[in-house]
This record gives structure tokens, C-alpha cells and sequence, in this order.
């Protein structure tokens, strides 16, 4: 069971969530591990966004009982810590289900007021340490726009940090100045991930790394049209059902076998990450 957390550097979008949810959405395809992601966004629709195609959600049954009145998402789990009528396996009750037998699940917010968000920012931590113990992958999605120290929180809670990039080269020099001077980064096992990544820039996947200089390498999540429109249209799902067997000349399947290595150099960072506590 572990806590990966997603997080950039830099105040600017750069594809973040969307690296999640490609990598998130093929383990829970490929793999039997419980996944759950945890975003961190104010009233963000991106994640519903993804997986609203209406056949693969259970939205307000779960386990023969009916959440009306107790709240959905964040928010009512969130008063459930607050109450203190909380257990790891009754977070499934808040979340939204993409793959049944919890291979991935969803937990977000999109209704809530900035009071609310503040005291959500104050649980998060708690929520993710309360996952851990059901699910054996929790994904953080932290938001650029967290004050520092929820942020930092985060960050030394995780049992692996990917870092998100660009290949702008004040993302790259950034990512290389964090790794050398963040005190936080020091003392973790972080994965750098390029998002939107453009196999035609100089900047490509042999350069960066030894740039960057990581022997072991690093992660990749191009850049895809019909990837981004799925994630708009509520297919993600599908998308990735459809091309995982297709062969490699097509630009599709080419980016799945990249979210695929990516996802399995995760891991193999994740394994090390234990092996050091």
C-alpha cells in the first residue's frame, strides 16, 4: 500500500492531471491493484469530466444503502472524519467507481463554497493516510494553487513523489535547481514525469535524461488529440480499451505502450521507495 503523490513545481498548467489519470486509468486496466485518486482541485470538473460515461459509475447505492443526506465526495467524507465515523474500507461509500472491485476509484468535489475547501485542505492528509490502509495505490493529485505547507505535507507523507515537467527549459532547469537544493526532495525517491510530451523536440526523452542527469531515466506522457478529447467526452476508459492492442504504428497505441512503460518505471521506483523505509 502506498501514497504517490503528483506535484509540479512551478505555478502553471502543464498537463499534471491529466499524466494521472493516463497512468491511473491503465493500472486499473492491467493491473489488480485497488486504486484510489484523491484530487485536490477546488471545484474542479476535470476527473468527473474523464469518467462520466454514466454505465461505468455507482453514484448513490453502494452496499444496499443509500448516501442521500450523508454527502458524497470529499465533503462527506470529510464529516465523517469530523464526526469520527470513520474506517478505511467505508471510504469506497464516498468515492466514484470507474472499475468495480475498487480497481479504480475517484474521490473530488465540484459543489462545495471556499469555506468548505478550507477545511477539506486541513484533511486531506488524513484522507490519504486513512486510504492507504484499504487501497493499494492512493494517487495525489496536489494542486498548484495549495498554500506551501499543506503542500509540503503532502509531499513528506508520500511514499513516492512524481514530479511533472515540461520540456520548456526553465521547467527543466527548475526541476534540476529542486532535486539539488528542496530539503523535501532530498530526503525522498521522486520520479520525474514530462508531461505533453513532443517526441519531435530536441528535447527528447535521451537528451533530458542525460541532462537531467537521472541514470535510471525518467517517465513520459505525450501529447495525444484524441486522448484529450476523450478526456473531455467522459472515454478515457475506452480510449485505452480500444488501442492496448493495436499495433505500435499507430499513434494511439503508441501512446498507451508509453503510458505503459511509464506506469511500470513507476512502480519499479515505488518498490525501491519501500525498500528504503
Amino acid at each position: 500500500m502506498a501514497i504517490i503523490s503528483f506535484w509540479e513545481s512551478k505555478n502553471e498548467e502543464i498537463g499534471k492531471s491529466s499524466a494521472l489519470v493516463a497512468i491511473a486509468t491503465y493500472l486499473g486496466i492491467n493491473h489488480n491493484y485497488k486504486i484510489l485518486v484523491i484530487d485536490t482541485k477546488f471545484n474542479d470538473y476535470f476527473y468527473q469530466d474523464c469518467f462520466r460515461n454514466k454505465n461505468r459509475t455507482i453514484n448513490l447505492i453502494r452496499n444496499g444503502s443509500s448516501k442521500a443526506g450523508i454527502g458524497e465526495g470529499i465533503e462527506g467524507l470529510s464529516r465523517a472524519i469530523l464526526s469520527n465515523k470513520i474506517s478505511p474500507e467505508i471510504i469506497t461509500n464516498y468515492t466514484k467507481i470507474v472499475f468495480n472491485e475498487n480497481r479504480l476509484e475517484l474521490l473530488y468535489d465540484v459543489n462545495i463554497n471556499t469555506e468548505q475547501y478550507e477545511i477539506h485542505k486541513k484533511l486531506f492528509n488524513e484522507i490519504a493516510k486513512i486510504a492507504d490502509k484499504f487501497y493499494d495505490l492512493v494517487f495525489i493529485d496536489i494542486d498548484k494553487s495549495l498554500d506551501k505547507n499543506t503542500q509540503n505535507v503532502l509531499l513528506e507523507n508520500s511514499d513516492l513523489i512524481i514530479t511533472c515537467l515540461t520540456q520548456r527549459i526553465r521547467s527543466i532547469d527548475d526541476y534540476i535547481k529542486q532535486k539539488s537544493e528542496n530539503e523535501l526532495l532530498k530526503k525522498k525517491i521522486f520520479f520525474p514525469v514530462v508531461c505533453r510530451f513532443d517526441k519531435t523536440s530536441k528535447y527528447n526523452e535521451k537528451n533530458m535524461t542525460r541532462y537531467i542527469k537521472e541514470k535510471r531515466g525518467m517517465g513520459i506522457v505525450p501529447y495525444n488529440t484524441l486522448f484529450m478529447e476523450s478526456s473531455n467526452e467522459g472515454k478515457i476508459a475506452d480510449f485505452f480499451i480500444k488501442f492496448r492492442k493495436l499495433k505500435d504504428k499507430d499513434k494511439n497505441a503508441i501512446f498507451v505502450d508509453d503510458v505503459k512503460n511509464t506506469s511500470e518505471k513507476m512502480l519499479e521506483r515505488l518498490k525501491e521507495a519501500q525498500m528504503r523505509m
